[in-house]
């Protein structure tokens, strides 16, 4: 197993600046003299005039910021064609939680389907679940549903509004944790891609984030062939899960075969994009001793894990991430730090990778 199972960032926050300061703010030291431009102040805009503040007028304190938890809510059809798939997913269902953890995440489980030890049933032996098919704990969830061929989102749906009972899932959610799916059938959907996602974002009330953040990942194990092919994976496929794919590539996620005979690398594959997913993403942490933030004196390095020399990440507000961004960016409510391009990718491919995001100096731009 490649070593970025264990992906682990550390964040550093420097406050104060000169005793003129009233807000804190992040302090970037600059032995060469700095590169790229000075933030003129407001959220997205920049100016390439002036120079970075003298480090020696910042003072550091240091504490650490902590990637967002993850919860995930598997779901597994119980129909009459499933029976091998359901034995596919006792075997090895705990090889998923096996590798969350070695990617040192704060994860959860929710299980919806029938539990028990019938062929049709859905028991999780521990150590992720509880003994004699049961929940165990914070960390993972039974609700006892049954599910079958086409009506797992609308199961989903229908339990996420339960208030009590066996079927209740909702309080068992974290509002910061990023929500990652996992239906494993052999069939469609009779809900549209297009009607689940915003019943989720409305019933959800900011448990999945919005329509133009969502916080929440779809990776169907359905019909369809090896992503990213959309074709048929065999004869014992009903058909390729035309609305999990969908809900895939709404989310940017992706879909494994459930003609596979192990799902155990799919489970692995899984924690892996789980992992990368939220490598690039920081909460941006309180400053030590509290205060309020001055988001136009924030700058952020990373340092490789090899204990090489840091280096700057300048922010680049122009364009989204997905846009085409190669720097750093906050979100929209200025909540996380995003790394994007070539610092976003340099982080996902090395372990241990320490992000660092200072308080104090004039944020230096693109």
């Amino acid at each position: 197993m490649r070593t970025w199972l264990g992906i682990a960032l550390g964040a550093a926050i420097v406050v104060g600046c000169s005793a003129s300061e009233q807000r804190s703010g992040f302090n970037q030291e600059d032995p060469a003299g700095g590169a790229g431009g000075i933030s003129s102040g407001g959220f997205g805009t920049s100016s390439s005039s002036g120079g970075p503040v003298d480090p020696k007028e910042c003072a550091k304190a240091q504490a650490v910021a902590t990637r967002p938890p993850v919860d995930v809510i598997v779901s597994v059809d119980q129909s009459g064609s499933m029976s091998d798939d359901i034995a596919n997913v006792k075997a090895n269902i705990n090889k998923l939680s096996d590798f969350l953890q070695k990617t040192g995440l704060d994860y959860r489980v929710v299980m919806i389907g029938t539990p028990g030890t019938g062929s049709y049933d859905i028991c999780v032996p521990p150590p992720l679940g509880g003994p004699s098919c049961t929940s165990n704990g914070n960390t993972f969830r039974v609700v006892n549903r049954n599910v079958q061929s086409s009506d797992t989102l609308s199961i989903i749906i229908s339990t996420l509004q339960q208030t009590s009972g066996a079927m209740e899932w909702k309080s068992f959610l974290r509002p910061s944790a990023l929500k990652i799916f996992i239906p494993i059938t052999d069939d469609n959907s009779y809900i549209k891609a297009t009607a689940f996602d915003p019943d989720l974002l409305t019933k959800g009330q900011g448990l999945f984030g919005s329509a133009t953040d969502r916080r929440y990942v779809f990776y169907p194990i359905t019909g369809a062939a090896a992503f990213p092919s959309e074709s048929t994976c065999g004869s014992n496929a009903v058909n390729n899960g035309k609305e999990y794919l969908e809900l895939a590539k709404l989310t940017k996620g992706r879909w494994f075969p459930i003609c596979l005979k192990d799902f155990a690398p799919v489970f692995e594959e899984i924690a892996r994009n789980v992992a990368v997913t939220v490598a690039c993403e920081l909460d941006v942490p309180k400053p030590a001793g509290g205060g309020e933030i001055d988001f136009d004196r924030v700058n952020v390095s990373i340092a490789p894990s090899n204990g090489g020399a840091s280096r700057d990440v300048l922010q680049d507000a122009s364009k989204p991430c997905d846009g085409g961004a190669d720097g750093w960016q906050y979100n929209t409510d200025r909540t996380k730090i995003r790394l994007c391009g070539a610092a976003c990718d340099g982080v996902r491919a090395d372990v241990g990778t320490k992000v660092t995001v200072e308080f104090g100096c004039q944020t230096r731009v693109k």
